[in-house]
């Protein structure tokens, strides 16, 4: 589930610093923000797991909730892009559009979808919950 352009494992970078070579410490720093362009780090290693769950449940279609600057909005975004899965972003705040900044755009670009929803509805996520796991579901629509 690695496409060619991942950095997987991240590399790991010695920092040198002459404190720590008196020591005789070595001191490595691990990369993770070098996995993927878009999708690194703790995004990546979160993500990587419900990615190959949804394949291996057959699911096509991945849903989220986030803010209009959410990284993982971003994150999971391209993630359904490279690995073929369509996206749809539930989003706090019902004045915004797709145009709204460059996360929005950029997760646009990628091909997902949105809903903006009033911050009260928002933090109350259960009727998303029935909407999703009912209509949507067992339409067919989002599996």
């Amino acid at each position: 589930m690695t496409p060619p352009d991942f950095l997987i494992p991240s590399p790991l970078h010695l920092l040198k610093d002459p404190v720590l070579e008196k020591s005789g410490i070595e001191f490595y720093l691990k990369r993770d923000d070098l996995i993927h362009a878009e999708i690194s780090g703790n995004k990546w290693r979160k993500l990587k797991y419900n990615l190959i769950k949804a394949e291996e449940l057959g699911f096509k279609k991945l849903l989220t909730f986030g803010g209009a600057y959410s990284n993982h909005i971003y994150a999971t975004a391209a993630a359904g892009h490279y690995f073929g899965f369509d996206t749809l972003g539930i989003i706090r705040g019902n004045e915004l559009d797709s145009r709204a900044n460059l996360t929005l755009r950029f997760a646009s670009e990628m091909g997902m979808e949105f809903i903006f929803t009033e911050r009260n509805d928002y933090r109350s996520k259960e009727w998303f919950y029935e909407i999703f796991s009912g209509i949507l579901y067992h339409s067919g629509r989002w599996k």
